[in-house]
């Protein structure tokens, strides 16, 4: 039996040729499509609570593709943003939605881009976002040392409750203790950073707080005397210094009020009493701390009812006798047998009445016809 041979035409022959020619164009371009590669900033962020983090970063191919934020499920698309078409690298920014991140916790996001005109689609790039709570450090932002005020506490605090550490930048000038205890040193200024370094929950905070270290002014010298004598007046354990044995010139808390010693710390032995004169005379001794007037106070030999014992402290002048309404808040009023302070408001500080009673040093308030009886007035001018 003889063989039918098949005999193809030309144009079948065409057909298959232009099929295979098809596959390898297919086969060639596909291989020949760019792969651009996602290269972010930081794969690790961490941001505020109810912040919004975004997330950057640079993609190696730009063709008019889209970067696109990825939950963590590696599918669902929470922001895209479309590059340019230039064949370059190009920068994004994707702002990653609020709701899409656990606050306080950990999510993990990805980033990638979608496949385009002659670009294929990235592999996806991991980030990690991490929120936290922000906490603030509530503290005074400035504070004021003098030699009245030597020390003083910061009483600060962080809102999340949990302990602060303390730094000076001049410990030789103001020192700061573990608790937020500041310390005058000597005159100048130093700042104090107060820091909260945070912990898993909570993102990490600072304040900085200046003080100033300085001697302090004449109206803080007389604001402290005033506050010394206002301060004893109403101590009823104090009494008038004509009881027996009590020193005409002493101070109680020099121990000069008992006897002839000197430099004498105080004891159960002095009595806790006061004349005029020396009553006046240690409120600018102790409150103020005029270091004249403290010599003075230890020596007993203090100011008098001449104006030239209130001259030798070299922090006295005499105003003459002013009206009424123009006294100052200090000033020493001043007759032949008696000084008291003007403690403002119409009120006399003073240690006046004889005997032993708590009423004989006492602020008292001193009517015009009062302040008539009196010769001058002596007014205090710092040091």
């Amino acid at each position: 039996m003889m063989r039918k041979k098949t005999f193809y035409g030309g144009h079948a022959i065409l057909t298959i040729l232009v099929a295979l020619v098809g596959l390898i164009c297919i086969t060639v371009c596909a291989s020949a499509l760019t792969v651009p590669a996602i290269t972010l900033d930081s794969p690790n962020l961490t941001v505020k609570d109810k912040a919004q983090a975004v997330i950057t970063g640079s993609v190696s191919t730009a063709s008019g593709q889209k970067v696109v934020l990825l939950a963590g499920d590696g599918t669902t698309i929470l922001t895209e943003v479309s590059t340019e078409n230039t064949g370059e690298a190009a920068s994004f920014k994707l702002p990653v939605p609020v709701s899409s991140v656990k606050r306080p916790g950990t999510t993990k996001l990805y980033v990638k881009s979608l496949q385009a005109e002659g670009v294929a689609a990235s592999s996806p790039a991991a980030v990690t976002v991490k929120a936290m709570k922000s906490q603030t450090i509530t503290a005074p932002g400035s504070v004021t040392l003098t030699n009245l005020k030597t020390s003083a506490s910061l009483k600060a605090r962080a809102s999340s409750g949990l302990a602060l550490t303390y730094s000076s930048s001049a410990p030789k000038v103001v020192s700061v203790s573990s608790s937020g205890k500041l310390t005058r040193k000597k005159n100048g200024k130093a700042t104090i950073t107060i820091t909260q370094k945070g912990n898993g929950t909570y993102l990490a905070a600072k304040k900085k707080v200046t003080v100033t270290s300085r001697k302090s002014t004449r109206k803080e010298q007389i604001n402290a005397a005033v506050a010394w004598a206002v301060r004893i007046a109403k101590d009823n354990s104090f009494t008038y210094g004509s009881g027996n044995g009590a020193h005409h010139n002493g101070c109680y808390f020099c121990g000069t009020n008992y006897g002839p010693k000197k430099y004498m710390k105080p004891s159960k032995k002095y009595k806790k009493t006061y004349c005029c004169n020396p009553f006046v005379h240690a409120a600018y001794a102790h409150g103020a701390q005029n270091p004249k007037m403290l010599e003075g106070c230890r020596r007993a030999n203090g100011i008098g009812m001449e104006k030239s014992t209130f001259y030798k402290f070299k922090c006295w002048k005499c105003v003459g006798k002013p009206a009424y309404k123009k006294l100052q808040k200090g000033d020493v009023l001043v007759r032949s047998d008696h000084v008291a302070m003007y403690v403002g408001g119409g009120k006399l500080a003073e240690a006046s009445g004889g005997g032993w009673t708590a009423g004989s040093i006492a602020v008292k308030k001193m009517s015009k016809s009062r302040y008539n009886g009196f010769s001058y007035v002596m007014r205090y001018t710092g040091y």
